[in-house]
């Protein structure tokens, strides 16, 4: 059975994922801290897994907790950043970024192969067309900084996260790791300024019952069968194969933003879009297999 129909559909859900993301942020949720909150509320559901796990030892639980902590403050940055920018240029960025750091810590004798070489010149030349025509003015600093520092996050998350996967399933690695999000919460709602924003005047700032929340809903929804499909895909390809693909993520996202944000493009600004995203695709491509 072929891994890329499996693939593809899943970086299309995931997709449509982060452009309800961008959706919330720029219509209903003005601040992504709230935000995270629900999404952490929704992590939280994860408790009702835990009698098909099994128990990790403190260290492990403590090392699941601080990935998913990172995760969150990946997440947070993220989030801003979208707010700011362009959903089609925030999330290659960032999904260009999180693979070079990864490398950059796992090489160890500070010396790159060839292939690792090319590479990252491919995937800093797609990320230098995919934001050329932004550049002139448009591309806020706040947006660049806020995306340097999520992938940071989001890498280091990956780091810790690979220590755990090491003493403990998969399964009981997730679920146990998302325990955190439960004080976190707790925190939130403690907290006045926070609590004000999350829950306001009119109720809960996020109604499931309503349009947007089904949005929020439907966006989480459509991550989770992004994540299920990626796994499935895994284990009937090579996992690098997988993750070369992500270069059609971006396209689906740049097709979105046209749809959905009425983002506007002349004719030179979409090549250039497009170039990068090839650009980056085939970077990641022989990243993965490096």
């Amino acid at each position: 059975m072929s891994h890329l129909p499996f693939t593809i559909t899943a970086y299309f859900f995931n997709a449509l994922a982060v452009t309800a993301n961008k959706f919330l942020l720029k219509k209903v949720i003005p601040d992504p801290l709230v935000y995270v909150f629900y999404i952490s509320l929704v992590s939280v559901l994860a408790i009702f897994a835990l009698p098909f796990t099994k128990v990790p030892a403190l260290d492990i639980f403590l090392i699941a907790s601080a990935s998913t902590i990172f995760w969150t403050i990946g997440a947070y940055f993220m989030f801003i950043a979208l707010k700011i920018g362009q959903v089609s240029r925030v999330i290659p960025i960032i999904g260009t970024l999180i693979p070079l750091i990864l490398l950059i810590f796992a090489s160890s004798t500070n010396t790159l192969s060839q292939t690792q070489m090319i590479a990252i010149v491919i995937l800093l030349i797609g990320m230098i067309f995919l934001t050329r025509s932004d550049l002139q003015g448009k591309l806020d600093k706040k947006e660049l900084i806020f995306e340097i520092l999520s992938a940071a996050a989001f890498a280091f998350s990956y780091i810790i996260l690979r220590q755990a996967y090491l003493s403990l399933d998969f399964f009981s690695t997730i679920i146990w790791s998302r325990l955190v999000l439960l004080p976190l919460c707790l925190f939130m709602l403690l907290v006045p300024n926070i609590r004000k924003k999350i829950i306001t005047s009119k109720g809960p700032a996020i109604n499931f019952f309503s349009k947007n929340g089904l949005i929020f809903l439907g966006g989480q929804t459509t991550g989770i069968i992004s994540e299920i499909l990626l796994l499935f895909s895994i284990s009937l390809a090579n996992p690098a194969l997988v993750n070369s693909l992500q270069g059609t993520q971006y396209i689906f996202l740049l097709i979105f933003a046209i749809i959905f944000f009425k983002e506007k493009y002349n004719f030179t600004s979409l090549i250039s879009k497009i170039t990068g995203i090839i650009l980056i695709g085939s970077g990641l491509y022989l990243l993965a297999f490096s």
